[in-house]
């Protein structure tokens, strides 16, 4: 069965079927073999998107929607310009620091592309930047997105495999901060010898004066991060108090933005939650029936027959994640792969929620490589650079980030401890 299940998507992705189509066609093709009601069919996919904690995923997207349109994006670059500014490196030390502060609290690698990418990459170019290296470096910071909280992938992993998101947004925030300071070295290194990016002095005054235009929109993490580590609310009510707060100061302090403007934002925040909902839809049923014959156990069990090292288990995992992040985007990826693999990881002992950040970022690193890399293509527009050469100016960051991950795969507790630490478990 899963099998015919892996021929079904993949003729269904060769012949540019939508995923979520795919995993329709290959249910119902299960159900006829299986001799199931069609109905049973229905009941699993109302089932899969019929929970609470979901509603963070609008909420999250909408949030991004405000920040871009609001003026809270660009604050918040001007503030990681003046902290960061001065590094060797200039402006690419500075979009690497914004997409941290954006990623914190949109939660998308898809909109920091875009977000940071069409504020930074003009004046990156006026500084000496090649455009191919610009759109790399703004690319490739987006990942920070999906690691730091909140992040929608994260989500999706917690409804999956019914693992704490608290617990799992919690986990993602000290690799986060690795990964942007991995980006970081490597543009430092590159600038050394590239000359590229003028850096600028640093002043305490200019500083000052861009934390006061920003420390309104800084409260936002505030709010998500230590909500949640304080246990004033799950992560879904942390969403629906960012939304309120990104509303409120867009509209009321900054008013860049105004009510009319809400409805084309209500508009993409739609059709973007109602792909990932198709997706998690189908895929409950395609899970169900993986359940029911047994797969998941299967696996388990000629998995532990290689190996029970924990270690050289999440490495046979993390190659075979590598190689689904080429041809499968990371919602799709995440849906159908998170139910079947956690399982062989915690019976060694592994974390679910570390295995959950692991296996988010293993596939963020699929939204930065061809042919399928969704950040690739949105870099590429707005960068206006060809494939071709935004791959090439790529190749650095693609060898830290899987420095990082080998980092991250060898000592485990740097993602465990704060969470371990903060003892979140709640939803």
């Amino acid at each position: 069965m899963l099998w015919i299940f892996l021929g079904i998507l993949f003729a269904s992705i060769a012949l540019g079927l939508p995923i979520a189509f795919g995993l329709g066609v290959a249910a119902v093709v299960l159900a006829v073999m299986s001799d199931i009601p069609l109905s049973i069919l229905i009941e699993q996919s109302v089932r899969g998107v019929n929970n609470f904690p979901l509603l963070a995923i609008p909420f999250f997207i909408l949030v991004g929607e405000v920040m871009s349109a609001g003026g809270i994006a660009r604050r918040l670059m001007e503030l990681a310009g003046a902290l960061v500014g001065f590094v060797r490196g200039g402006l690419g030390q500075v979009a690497i620091t914004g997409s941290m502060f954006f990623g914190g609290i949109s939660g998308s690698a898809v909109a920091d592309t875009a977000a940071t990418g069409s504020m930074m990459i003009p004046s990156m170019k006026q500084q000496g930047y090649s455009a191919p290296h610009a759109t790399a470096i703004n690319t490739v910071s987006s990942v920070i997105g999906i690691i730091i909280p909140p992040s929608i992938p994260l989500i999706l992993f917690g409804i999956v495999t019914e693992t704490s998101i608290s617990r799992l947004f919690i986990a993602g925030i000290v690799p986060g901060l690795l990964i942007g300071f991995g980006l970081m070295v490597t543009t430092f290194i590159m600038a050394s010898f590239g000359g590229a990016g003028q850096t600028r002095k640093f002043r305490l005054d200019l500083l000052w004066q861009a934390f006061k235009a920003a420390w309104l929109a800084l409260v936002l993490p505030v709010i998500v991060i230590g909500g949640i580590i304080g246990g004033v609310f799950t992560a879904t009510e942390a969403a629906v108090a960012a939304l309120l707060y990104s509303l409120f100061i867009s509209l009321v302090f900054y008013r860049e933005i105004r009510l009319r403007d809400l409805w084309g934002m209500l508009i993409r925040t739609a059709r973007l939650t109602g792909m990932v909902l198709l997706l998690l839809a189908f895929a409950t049923v395609i899970a169900w029936f993986l359940t029911i014959n047994m797969v998941p156990q299967t696996l388990v069990r000629q998995v532990q027959a290689i190996t029970q090292e924990p270690f050289l288990l999440l490495l046979i995992v993390a190659a075979l994640l590598l190689v689904v992040g080429f041809v499968m985007d990371l919602t799709p990826a995440m849906v159908i792969m998170a139910p079947m693999l956690t399982p062989i990881v915690t019976t060694v002992g592994v974390d679910a929620a570390y295995f959950g950040v692991l296996m988010a970022f293993i596939l963020g690193i699929g939204l930065l490589t061809p042919p399928v890399g969704t950040c690739l293509y949105v870099g590429c527009g707005v960068g206006k650079v060809s494939m071709e050469s935004l791959v090439r100016a790529m190749l650095p960051y693609y060898a830290t980030l899987l420095v990082v991950l080998v980092i991250l795969i060898a000592f485990p507790g740097i993602v465990t401890w704060l969470p371990d630490l903060t003892a979140v478990r709640g939803n």
